[in-house]
């Protein structure tokens, strides 16, 4: 039996990064699985290599009427879901004073609002039998960015949202359970493009560059999320676990 057997997982941003990282890792450890992707085909790709336990479908995490299409489709295929795995989300360079106001709104339209209308709807959906949410949060939840204003605003949001989310379920005697994780940089396309580089970079050469030490691999925070998604976890919710090799609490940074 695996870790997380007989769960029923939906990933946002399954396509590629971490939650294609994810969706992998929770499906050999015996999860069936719902790859979303706001591309499609991507999304397609990684439910594809699963293969039977897993469906792919489009996902535009900031539309709400996707979300209710998304569960109603999960529920068609699998009969209920009981785990939601927020990850997608994207990132713009910028500091305060040069971030031009439509990619300040359109970060958090999708690293907030997509985050709140997953959560919201993983609630309805779960209430009536439980189930567990994971956010991806970031080391910038903690921590102000001068380059990355607007990321880091929406990632303690996230945070925040995380916290009263549990404390909603713990009123409403749900039994659901939400938990953040908050790493350093990720070696995904998404970051290797803020870099400058292409998705298909050698990652081995930039793990042992000067900065090298700050980057963990998909693998690592999926890791994370298998324990989180896994009831070994059972009794942690309304936690942001932080998984940065320490860089949040290192004199460097």
């Amino acid at each position: 039996m695996g870790r997380v057997e007989g769960k029923v997982v939906m990933i946002t941003g399954a396509g590629s990064g971490a939650g294609r990282a994810d969706a992998l890792m929770l499906a050999r450890e015996g999860a069936k699985i719902i790859a979303t992707d706001q591309n499609l085909e991507t999304a397609q790709a990684t439910a594809a290599e699963i293969g039977e336990a897993a469906i792919a479908l489009p996902l535009n995490i900031t539309k709400e009427d996707e979300w209710v299409a998304a569960f109603a489709a999960a529920r068609e295929k699998f009969g209920y879901v009981d785990t939601l795995v927020n990850n997608a989300g994207i990132l713009i360079q910028a500091s305060i004073e040069y971030m031009a106001f439509e990619d300040w709104q359109k970060t958090l339209n999708v690293n907030v609002t997509g985050y709140y209308l997953g959560c919201k709807h993983g609630v309805l959906n779960m209430k009536e039998k439980g189930g567990n949410i994971v956010n991806m949060g970031s080391v910038t939840s903690h921590l102000g960015s001068p380059n990355y204003f607007a990321y880091a605003a929406a990632k303690s949001a996230v945070v925040s949202l995380t916290r009263s989310v549990n404390a909603h379920a713990k009123t409403g005697g749900y039994a659901i359970r939400c938990n953040a994780l908050c790493p350093d940089g990720i070696l995904t396309p998404m970051v290797l493009a803020q870099m400058g580089l292409p998705p298909d970079a050698d990652v081995e050469m930039i793990k042992q560059s000067p900065m090298g030490h700050r980057f963990c691999y998909p693998e690592d925070v999926a890791n994370l999320v298998l324990f989180l998604v896994s009831d070994e976890s059972r009794f942690i919710s309304g936690a942001d676990i932080a998984i940065d090799n320490g860089n949040f609490r290192f004199s460097e940074f």
